[in-house]
């Protein structure tokens, strides 16, 4: 049976305009880190989105579905502690919030850039979750590891490599050297959680 060259093109085209997309938010990002004075872009969320956007144009699913893996979870938590903050006047994620202002702009664009990993699995759930899938995963959580161990100061906790939020500490004060086993933590309580997710909707939705 030939292939439907018209099905590829409109495959291609697909990922093209979700490439766009991403580099789209990567230059919001810009924007709003520029406009906060804030220009080191270390943390996850400022930088996911171009590696988003290379892996949709270069049809590199496997590696986009290993930015899920990594991301998915916390940016929702964080959404939740954002949205906490706008409405409650509180804060339960108080130690990474340093915006020096909220205003309507800076409001819109953090929630775009923090949707970035949910739009990511929105554009990837129907690709099956692999064996490699997890690999990336774990070689995209040691680059991670290793840059911020490098390049950022333990103050700021980029990725919460030194240190996690106050509200969830508690959770894992039970770990001795936390920093030199955040790989293998974050490895079990990140990855292989939503890995097994992204499978489960693979699995439900190529039912219907």
């Amino acid at each position: 049976m030939k292939k439907n060259p018209n099905k590829n093109l409109n495959k291609s085209n697909k990922y093209l305009w979700i490439a766009i997309f991403f580099l789209f938010i990567q230059i919001i990002v810009i924007v709003r880190n520029s406009l906060e004075s804030y220009y080191s872009y270390f943390w996850y969320c400022d930088f996911v989105a171009i590696i988003f956007a290379f892996a949709f144009f270069f049809k590199k699913l496997h590696l986009a579905k290993a930015l899920i893996n990594f991301g998915l979870v916390v940016q929702i938590i964080f959404l939740g502690g954002l949205f906490y903050k706008l409405f409650f006047k509180n804060v339960f994620l108080g130690d990474i919030f340093t915006f020096t202002t909220l205003n309507l702009f800076l409001v819109l664009s953090t929630v775009l850039i923090h949707l970035s990993t949910t739009l990511g699995l929105i554009f990837s759930y129907q690709i099956k979750p692999e064996k490699k899938t997890v690999y990336y995963s774990l070689i995209f959580v040691l680059i991670v590891y290793f840059v911020t161990l490098i390049f950022t100061k333990s103050s700021g906790s980029v990725n919460f490599v030194y240190s996690i939020p106050m509200t969830f500490r508690a959770l894992f004060m039970w770990i001795p050297f936390y920093t030199e086993l955040w790989v293998l933590v974050t490895f079990i309580v990140v990855i292989l959680p939503t890995q097994a997710l992204q499978y489960l909707l693979w699995k439900i939705t190529r039912k219907k």
